[in-house]
């Protein structure tokens, strides 16, 4: 029965499909369905639509969609729509205008300038004067090799300075502050508004206006009394043995020019207590004779005979 069946099927389609209408179906769409075209009746080699509804191919899954409509029309593909390629400039890209001044850097802009007045305002407002401002100021965590030409290049002028006075402590140590005395308070407050939040030498100097007329402030305000001629010409030795005395050193430094005055040439200083050596101040002729003492005896060392002791020796120009 099988065998039957399937020749009477194919002897079916021997008869039903003619050579005209198998060249027109290989002209239809691949999308088309293969049984759209049975029955239809058309003759052989019509290219025209057909006249039945498209019938859809049910398999009972749930991606089941209609077939397409037949058409033996050649379908062409649509052209692509070419947009023109339209570069976009990039930020990095841009060339920066040479005459496009540069941003102002935040020390240097209104605002900080504004809170500077405001806290030189806040200053003087805690004396309750007239005088708004004065011409002292102190600088605080300069580095520890500061000479007073560093700060004089900070103003403008340098005539605007008067004196620079270091502050150092019984010991004579340097404790990275100085109290500058201008010549007006004007030129003070310039300075304030223009070097505030500075560096030098990768430390961030903090000023601060004093007030006469604050007792705290005092401490810092030097005596109204002239400039220190001698700045520069004083030079602090310290690891000398303990034992030792002026008229010792005296005999040492005889192939320097001490200063030539009514007060002593070699000061001693106060030592840390518990101190095995001691330190003094010599006092010299010139700068070149200070400079020249510190480089003769910085880093030095001093040898015990007695106890095979090696102290070493350490210099520092007063200014």
């Amino acid at each position: 029965m099988a065998a039957v069946t399937s020749g009477a099927v194919a002897s079916f389609f021997a008869h039903s499909i003619k050579p005209q209408q198998l060249g027109s179906r290989t002209n239809q769409s691949r999308g088309l369905s293969g049984f759209s075209g049975f029955g239809s009746g058309g003759k052989g080699g019509d290219t025209g639509k057909v006249s039945s509804p498209p019938p859809s191919f049910r398999t009972g899954s749930k991606w089941d969609m209609p077939a397409r409509p037949s058409n033996t029309t050649t379908i062409s593909p649509t052209p692509v729509l070419k947009r023109p390629i339209v570069p976009i400039p990039r930020t990095w890209d841009s060339l920066k205008d040479p005459l496009k001044s540069d941003p102002v850097p935040v020390e240097d802009s209104q605002a900080n300038i504004e809170l500077n007045l405001k806290k030189l305002k806040a200053i003087s407002s805690v004396t309750k004067k007239k005088q708004a401002y004065s011409p002292y100021l102190l600088i605080s965590q300069l580095p520890s090799t500061v000479m007073p030409d560093d700060i004089r290049r900070l103003a403008d002028s340098k005539d605007s300075i008067k004196d620079i006075i270091y502050h150092r402590n019984q010991f004579m140590e340097f404790q990275n502050k100085v109290t500058v005395v201008f010549r007006s308070a004007t030129d003070a407050v310039d300075f304030i508004t223009q070097k505030y939040g500075k560096f030098m030498s990768g430390h961030k100097l903090n000023m601060t206006m004093l007030d006469p007329y604050n007792p705290r402030d005092k401490r810092s305000i030097p005596p109204n009394l002239r400039s220190e001629p001698f700045s520069g010409h004083l030079v602090l030795i310290s690891g000398i043995p303990a034992a030792s005395r002026p008229d010792h050193l005296r005999t040492e430094f005889r192939r320097f020019q001490l200063m030539d005055t009514t007060e002593a040439a070699i000061i001693p200083v106060p030592s840390k207590r518990m101190a095995s050596s001691c330190q003094y101040l010599i006092r010299l002729s010139s700068r070149s004779e200070a400079f020249r003492f510190v480089r003769t005896y910085h880093n030095t060392f001093f040898q015990f005979k007695e106890f095979r002791k090696r102290c070493p020796i350490r210099t520092t120009i007063i200014y």
